[in-house]
């Protein structure tokens, strides 16, 4: 047999290209696709390559934090095994650091942060891929509409911690846990010491949770097993899981909120959320209730905030996030008894690096591949 006549006619590059569209199309690995059903992330309505401006991309330039790589030395090899023979431009930027400016001139692929520098210094971006969830630092920047490149985030991969986080509060809430810590700390021994938080069950109670997204249903499904009646708001329908007894649109925040004995706020930031939670939420609220939030600090007025749990219309607050944050020292809300504050950590988890990196390598495989991406972000709508 002439096996050279094979390795150059027809019949060998359309074997070859049958076998690159099979690689093309092989999809995710079974792990893989059993984490995206289970996480529920959502995959785009149009393949990538019939979007304006799609090529396989040449090279792709990858921020790998060093303490990353220190936790999983494979990282880099294992993101090979779907890039192929692409050259990988590797940075060690920090949290929120963008690439120097000799490298975004020319990038069209980067996964990273999106910033404000990224958006102005990056003309021929095709495609970005954000690290984080909240993608407000640059999605509400006005020169991000002359922009063309497709935006992606990680949403839905930090949601079980969170959730975990949000549970946790209510509880040291509604078991009067912060006070009690306190007294352990004073060596306070006093069972029948007067609680300013009495000690509640949560079995029965309302909870509303506000942004019924990957983050809202998870706290939902869990404040489900603890015997509560879940209610929420969603920006884009009515739609929501069996758990959750009724799901209203954003225009009734008030009406619901006056119905919850805890309301989660686990909104992004947008125009439309910006200082929401304020005096005129705080006064419609049952006196006695709850506020925890995980969305973004500047969601909340914290004067209002502090008000509420100064005049008693709210019973304690957990918060993640805080406007301004850091929290600077001898800020009001340090001190009072009825407030638990975490550094805007909720999304720490022992998993949470091999989930954030599972969204990324497969967003990648399928960006090469010219399918449909996970979590693409709406500009417009800025989440």
């Amino acid at each position: 047999m002439n096996t050279s006549k094979l390795s150059t006619g027809p019949l060998f590059f359309c074997l070859l290209l049958l076998v690159s569209m099979r690689l093309a199309a092989a999809g995710p690995d079974a792990a893989t696709a059993a984490f995206l059903k289970d996480m529920n992330i959502e995959e785009d309505t149009v393949a990538v390559r019939d979007r304006p401006g799609w090529r396989k991309p040449e090279q792709i330039v990858i921020s790998v934090p060093a303490e990353d790589l220190k936790a999983r030395p494979d990282l880099l090899d294992w993101i090979r095994e779907v890039t192929g023979d692409i050259p990988l431009v590797t940075l060690d930027t920090g949290f929120f650091q963008p690439p120097d400016e000799s490298v975004m001139r020319d990038m069209e692929v980067y996964l990273g942060y999106c910033t404000p520098a990224v958006v102005r210094a990056a003309p021929k971006l095709r495609w970005l891929q954000h690290y984080g969830v909240g993608v407000e630092g640059c999605a509400m920047l006005p020169e991000i509409r002359d922009s063309h490149f497709i935006l992606t985030n990680n949403r839905h991969y930090s949601a079980p911690p969170i959730a975990e986080h949000v549970i946790a509060m209510m509880m040291m809430l509604t078991r009067g846990l912060v006070e009690t810590h306190s007294a352990q700390l004073q060596e306070n021994w006093n069972r029948a010491a007067s609680s300013t938080t009495p000690m509640t069950e949560v079995k029965d109670r309302t909870m509303l949770v506000a942004g019924l997204g990957g983050i809202g249903t998870e706290v939902a499904w869990r404040a489900h097993g603890l015997g509560m009646r879940v209610i929420a708001t969603r920006n884009t329908s009515r739609e929501g899981p069996e758990f959750v007894e009724y799901v209203g649109l954003a225009d009734e925040l008030l009406e619901l909120a006056s119905r919850a004995d805890v309301i989660v706020n686990a909104l992004p930031l947008t125009a439309e959320t910006t200082a929401l939670f304020d005096r005129e939420f705080f006064d419609v609220l049952q006196p006695g209730s709850y506020f925890i939030t995980v969305g973004r600090g500047r969601s909340t007025v914290t004067a209002d905030l502090i008000e509420a749990l100064s005049n008693g219309q709210l019973a304690g607050a957990g918060l993640d996030v805080i406007d301004p944050e850091p929290l600077p020292q001898g800020h009001p809300l340090w001190s009072m008894p009825n407030v638990i504050i975490t550094p805007h950590n909720s999304s720490t988890s022992d998993r949470a690096l091999d989930r954030r990196w599972v969204v990324i390598r497969e967003n990648l495989r399928r960006y090469i591949a010219g399918e449909r991406l996970l979590n693409v972000v709406d500009i417009e709508k800025g989440y």
